[in-house]
């Protein structure tokens, strides 16, 4: 066990723990740590042998304490009281489907911020499989349609939400469109998660920058899908199809994107699909330098212009679906 000093000075070397996901019941047997809100630094909140009281946790959810964070020593036994946590709130039928979603959402997207933030490309993977297989089992219900799926989404513009948002969308328009199998929807779910892992090669100053990029930045930005391909080419947990999502996601079948300019049906069908929702994501999603678009705005664009290149099969589906709600 690492030392129980008062200070942590970051959050790396640090698993988030999801205040949501614990009772009074059942804490883990570990220390916890906070993150002071003034510093920014992790301060030793709960012992491991000291009992949580349903006033304690009462007191973090009035704070606005959404999460709490265990050394990395604990990160395995952390992880699998997660997964089961998590498992017991999907099928929890008490609770609404959005109301499910939101909780799974706001967990997932703090996971993944943290593995991502690792720049380890073995716990981005762990962490996509096991994300993926959990939003696919509440995507693929029958009450569950694209358009409820946008309303429930996150709109801030930070990689994370982007790929989370992507990788739902996916797993939507893939199953509107029979693409794969019900058997294959995790899969497609971590390919979009993965799709902007070469991002994590790309300085935060270009990815976050308050104005439109200069043509410089353009370039470096536009390495991501190839950066990404030789993060994960060597991979033996990597399929074909998914490294073509992240080599190929903003490759147009006119031959007009990049990085190599591939047509028509050079593009793997995952990758036309992940095109297809990345822009749509892209516009219904605040940007650094503007407010998101309206879905009705955001269809109308690429009804004008933004589809030309994508595979028009799969953004007619994607509309259609949208419009249903």
């Amino acid at each position: 066990m690492a030392s129980t000093s008062t200070i942590a000075t970051q959050c790396l070397g640090y698993t988030p723990i999801p205040v949501a996901l614990l009772s009074a019941d059942e804490v883990p047997a570990v220390d916890l740590y906070r993150k002071d809100s003034e510093t920014g630094r992790l301060r030793l909140y709960r012992a491991a042998n000291l009992p949580m009281q349903p006033e304690d946790l009462q007191r973090l959810i009035e704070s606005e304490t959404n999460w709490l964070y265990a050394t990395d020593i604990d990160h395995d036994e952390m992880q699998r009281f997660i997964r089961r946590k998590l498992d017991v709130l999907i099928r929890d039928e008490t609770l609404s489907l959005r109301d499910r979603f939101g909780k799974l959402n706001q967990v997932v997207e703090g996971l993944l911020t943290s593995a991502f933030q690792t720049n380890d490309t073995d716990e981005v993977m762990r962490s996509a499989g096991n994300i993926s297989s959990l939003a696919v089992r509440l995507l693929c219900r029958d009450d569950m349609a694209a358009g409820d799926l946008i309303s429930l989404l996150h709109h801030d513009y930070l990689t994370v939400t982007h790929s989370l948002n992507v990788s739902y969308m996916m797993v939507a328009l893939a199953r509107d469109l029979r693409l794969v199998g019900n058997d294959e929807l995790t899969a497609v779910a971590t390919a979009g998660i993965l799709h902007d892992i070469g991002k994590l090669s790309v300085s935060e100053r270009i990815l976050t920058k308050n104005d439109r990029l200069q043509r410089r930045e353009q370039r470096v930005a536009q390495k991501h899908p190839a950066l990404g391909f030789r993060r994960l080419g060597k991979r033996t947990d990597v399929s074909y199809a998914q490294l073509m999502v992240v080599y190929q996601h903003h490759e147009r079948t006119n031959g007009k994107g990049y990085p190599v300019s591939a047509v028509g049906d050079e593009i793997h069908p995952w990758a036309r699909l992940c095109s297809v929702v990345n822009v749509f994501e892209s516009l219904i999603s605040n940007r650094p330098y503007r407010a998101r678009y309206s879905l009705n705005e955001a269809l109308s664009m690429m009804d004008q212009h933004l589809s030309d290149g994508l595979d028009q099969e799969m953004y007619q589906c994607w509309k259609q679906s949208i419009r249903k709600k």
